[in-house]
């Protein structure tokens, strides 16, 4: 490990995690809540951060904005990749390898920006070593390894929370609310769409576990999230238009195009599409069909302003590009 020299935002899911449950099962769903506070802590909050990559660099301007919290150690294999982002975020330890940080006895909580197949193992890690987890999607690649993920930090006693981060977005709280206050009565269908502006390259698809692991899982989350309840039934399909090269890997990574069918208690449905690559640019959109209306969001754009012309209409600009 090398040195450089010389109130956090409460986000965390709170109670025992649980998989999802059997169709003849429904386990019984906790009520988290989310608590910002901007109380100083006397005793920030020391985190460690694996991963430097393009998700790492995010979060470590997130974690550096956030009061309350200071990074105090990143890890990245390419080492050099980890000392630039030490020197650029003034975290004053960088390393190569990841078990240092998770074994760091200064650090309180280790955010897991590394890519999807190292997941498991290194929550796991750091349920051993009693350090909390923030994790990026997904858990782990297989069902198997997701739910020794969850066991191991519940066994524990440390807090996991994986970065779902449409939950929180003003846009879908709003549908959501919707939801919750009858607004569109009972709801009879949802529907989500993803579509990412370009592919990511064949390095990130390969060993990610999949499309429905590594893109769908926020739609198919936020379908979870807005009908309050976990689903019973799922049909899933994928193809490849996109990215040829893809195609040689194995199961769900050789798609780059997917839809699910997801049914849940009480005769609702849900439908969600993604792709990763869209033409007119990120989309990302959901929709509630209710017994007594229904309620929509839409891209978020940098103004209102419309062209009308005769070969054109239509928003004057692209929407916001958020996609990484």
């Amino acid at each position: 490990m090398v040195r450089l020299g010389s109130a956090l935002i409460a986000i965390f899911v709170v109670g025992s995690a649980s998989a999802f449950a059997p169709a003849s099962q429904h386990a019984v769903r906790s009520t988290h809540v989310l608590q910002m506070t901007t109380t100083e802590a006397k005793d920030p909050v020391k985190v460690g951060v694996i991963g430097c990559g393009r998700i790492g660099i995010v979060h470590l301007g997130a974690i550096n904005k956030a009061p309350g919290v200071v990074p105090i150690v990143v890890s990245n294999p390419t080492v050099s990749k980890a000392e630039d982002a030490a020197k650029k975020f003034g975290v004053p330890k960088f390393t190569g390898d990841a078990m240092e940080v998770i074994t760091d006895p200064d650090v309180d909580a280790v955010w897991i920006c590394s890519p999807s197949q190292f997941h498991a193992d290194q929550i796991k890690a750091c349920a051993a070593n009693g350090k909390h987890v923030f994790c990026e999607k997904p858990i782990a690649t297989d069902l198997a390894e997701t739910v020794e993920a969850i066991n191991a930090c519940n066994e524990a006693g440390v807090k996991l929370m994986i970065g779902l981060q449409r939950r929180f977005d003003p846009n879908f709280l709003r549908v959501r609310r919707a939801i919750e206050e009858k607004e569109v009565g009972d709801t009879i269908i949802i529907k989500t769409c993803s579509r990412d502006p370009s592919p990511p390259p064949y390095e990130y698809v390969k060993g990610g576990g999949g499309i429905f692991n590594d893109m769908a899982v926020h739609d198919l989350d936020m379908t979870r999230f807005l009908a309050g309840d976990d689903p019973i039934e799922i049909l899933a399909v994928g193809s490849c238009h996109i990215d040829k090269s893809i195609e040689d890997l194995p199961g769900s990574e050789a798609f780059d195009t997917a839809s699910c069918i997801v049914r849940y208690p009480n005769g609702v449905s849900a439908m969600v599409d993604v792709c990763r690559q869209s033409s007119y640019g990120y989309d990302q959109r959901a929709e509630v069909l209710g017994t007594s209306g229904m309620i929509a969001t839409d891209n978020v754009y940098p103004n209102t302003a419309k062209i009308y012309k005769n070969d054109y209409t239509g928003n004057a600009d692209m929407p916001f590009d958020f996609f990484l």
